[in-house]
């Protein structure tokens, strides 16, 4: 048994954005492990899919919609994990969207969008379970930012913006829940393997039209990390306790 089960022996944990890429790779992972694994997203068909897959991989997979943008939607999700599980172990904020243009070219929508998602939406998440978390003396929270968000790449104003929060957010949160024995990890990878880009082409974002995106998409098709492997890199970050976890030793290096 590992150090992340023995310090939460039941098990329960709760993924943002889930139904696809990393969020989607760790749901997998802890699934495996015999986690139960409440797994959220915007569209209730692959909530569906990845909760049933979680259950066959070994997990119990508890599939909910949710928008992050919406704190009654966090309550109803709260209520519900209350009901089935008694609450949870672990939050892991992961949903996201991207985003990467010249700064006079980011217009309202995508500043508003892009902040919501990103920053306002693991805030919400942090806002609903830090309070249940100190009451109880127990939990970790997961927070999903971006080694954009430490280097602040040139042409990604929005993302830059909302991930170095996140970063701001989770170095603040570490010390002030310390006390109640509640862990945090802020993940900041670069470009990987995944479904990121594509979701953002998907959903009308302008990533892909800046010299930046195109260096980005080119570390996501020939870097070595993929969903999985960050995956089990945040698994590894939360056992020990880090607070910043970084999983391309090239942006490690730099950033120090």
């Amino acid at each position: 048994m590992s150090k992340l089960e023995q310090r939460f022996p039941q098990k329960r944990v709760l993924i943002t954005g889930a139904t696809t890429g990393f969020g989607e790779a760790l749901a997998y992972q802890l699934a495996a492990r015999g986690w139960k694994v409440a797994v959220t997203g915007r569209k209730l068909d692959a909530v569906k899919r990845t909760a049933k897959k979680v259950t066959e991989l070994g997990g119990t997979g508890l599939g909910m919609t949710l928008e992050v943008r919406e704190k009654s939607q966090w309550q109803t999700v709260s209520k519900a994990l209350d009901k089935a599980w008694g609450g949870i172990d672990i939050l892991v904020n992961n949903a996201g969207v991207a985003d990467a243009n010249s700064f006079d070219q980011i217009d309202d929508a995508a500043w508003d969008k892009l902040i919501a998602t990103n920053l306002d939406g693991v805030i919400n998440g942090c806002r609903t379970y830090s309070p249940e978390m100190s009451k109880n003396n127990s939990g970790y929270i997961l927070n999903m930012a971006s080694a954009a968000g430490l280097l602040a790449f040139p042409e990604m104003a929005n993302y830059n913006v909302s991930k170095a929060g996140v970063i701001g957010l989770s170095e603040t949160l570490f010390t002030e829940l310390s006390r109640f024995n509640i862990g945090v990890t802020v993940l900041c990878p670069a470009g990987f393997q995944s479904s990121l880009a594509a979701n953002a082409v998907r959903d009308g974002s302008s990533f892909g039209d800046s010299s930046t995106a195109r260096q980005v998409k080119a570390d996501m098709d020939k870097g070595k990390h993929t969903s999985e492997t960050v995956a089990a890199y945040a698994i590894k970050a939360m056992e020990k306790g880090d607070l910043y976890s970084i999983p391309q030793r090239e942006y490690q290096l730099v950033w120090m």
